[in-house]
């Protein structure tokens, strides 16, 4: 038994790879506008420790102010003025290693820290003054460039804090956006579905309506076979039979209810509609057609179903002689196929519902009201229309009327 068929792995590996990245997609985009934003602040953040960090430089130029305070005063003792340039001295040394920052501020101040050492060891005050000048300098030009930084790094956070915003309104966006489109997926998914089943069961109720027919005329045929001993009769009966159970055959294949009841196609072939119609001609259902064969191309089984859909429908609402009459084409129209009764007739304002599944205009007559929508889906595919008419006498007239093809 062949198994059946399976989409490959590796296509629905690929769908849900597809299904995967359109789910964090949202996300990915918030992190890489994040990141993209955070990264300059990081840069501001981590320049430089010590250029953050002014403590050390702070206390360097706490202790030299100091020094150029006691070397002014004369009641200082040496001792204690020597103790003071010491303590300068000790923190100039490895100035340049412990301050690195200070080689850029020293080009923006025009100064440079290393001088201060040369003029500390004059031990004059106006050499102390200008050490003192170079150190203040160096101070201002260092607070500017660390108040610059804060500012950077205020605009950076902000601007973080804007790119977090809007990362925010984007994720939520594109969220709200696939979750609409999932949803409006699901929803076309479950109407085609809805659809389709509705089509089937449709497609079900056409079929079990067509095949009754055959099956009460295979019955009707049988049942008169049996009381009949004249042979042209019972020749007549046994090519009933034979239609009947050929209608039977072909209506009752399932796997062609699509094509036969809902994509409806057909298989036009050049048709004698004189005889097509002479078929339906009995006791009760009287056939006007012209003398000659009067040949058109359409699908002459689905045209079958037509005229005994209309038949059964006039012998079904009255109760008199149903006339089937075939005009042959006019100037505007191809053959036009009538079928009329002299029953109670229908308002026109209902022509056209009686054209829609399961309306039933009689509810004291069994049916299913399947005959006019699947008649007319017919007469569509054999380029023909279906319409109503009421007829002068009281009834109803009922027109397939075919197109040209010139």
């Amino acid at each position: 038994m062949p198994e059946p068929d399976r989409a490959p792995l590796w296509d629905l590996t690929q769908q849900s790879r597809a299904n995967l990245l359109t789910a964090l997609l949202p996300m990915l985009l918030s992190v890489a506008l994040i990141v993209a934003a955070f990264l300059p602040a990081r840069r501001t953040l981590t320049y430089n420790d010590v250029a953050w960090n002014t403590t050390s430089y702070q206390q360097l130029l706490t202790t030299l102010v100091h020094y150029a305070a006691v070397e002014v005063q004369a009641t200082v003792a040496p001792a204690q003025l020597d103790e003071e340039r010491r303590r300068v001295v000790q923190l100039l040394d490895g100035a340049q290693d412990r301050y690195p920052h200070l080689q850029e501020r020293e080009q923006e101040a025009q100064v440079q820290l290393r001088n201060i050492r040369p003029l500390i060891d004059q031990r004059t005050p106006q050499a102390t003054q200008e050490a003192l000048r170079i150190a203040v300098e160096l101070d201002a030009a260092n607070s500017q460039f660390q108040e610059g930084l804060g500012r950077s790094l205020q605009l950076e956070l902000r601007g973080l804090e804007s790119t977090m915003l809007l990362a925010g309104l984007i994720s939520g966006l594109m969220g709200s956006v696939l979750i609409l489109a999932a949803l409006n997926r699901a929803g076309h998914e479950r109407r085609s579905r809805e659809h389709s089943e509705t089509q089937q069961r449709e497609a079900l109720g056409m079929a079990a309506h067509e095949l009754r027919r055959p099956m009460q005329a295979l019955l009707l045929a049988t049942e008169a076979l049996r009381h009949t001993d004249n042979l042209r009769a019972r020749e007549k009966l046994l090519r009933s039979i034979e239609d009947a159970a050929e209608q039977l055959a072909s209506r009752s294949e399932l796997e062609q209810l699509d094509a036969r009841y809902v994509r409806m196609t057909g298989a036009p072939a050049p048709t004698d509609l004189t005889a097509l119609v002479a078929r339906h001609e009995n006791l009760r259902v009287r056939v006007r057609r012209p003398s000659a064969p009067l040949l058109w191309t359409v699908d002459a089984a689905q045209v079958q179903q037509i005229i005994e859909n209309l038949v059964e429908n006039a012998c079904k609402y009255s109760s008199g002689p149903v006339t089937v009459t075939l005009d042959p084409p006019s100037a505007t129209w191809g053959p036009v196929i009538r079928v009329t009764d002299h029953g109670p007739g229908l308002h026109p304002s209902l022509h056209e519902q009686a054209f829609q599944i399961g309306t039933r205009l009689a509810t004291h007559v069994p049916g299913r009201g399947l005959g006019l929508p699947l008649s007319r889906r017919l007469a569509q595919v054999n380029r023909a229309e279906i319409t109503l008419h009421d007829t002068p006498g009281g009834g109803l007239d009922v027109r397939v009327a075919f197109h040209r093809t010139d």
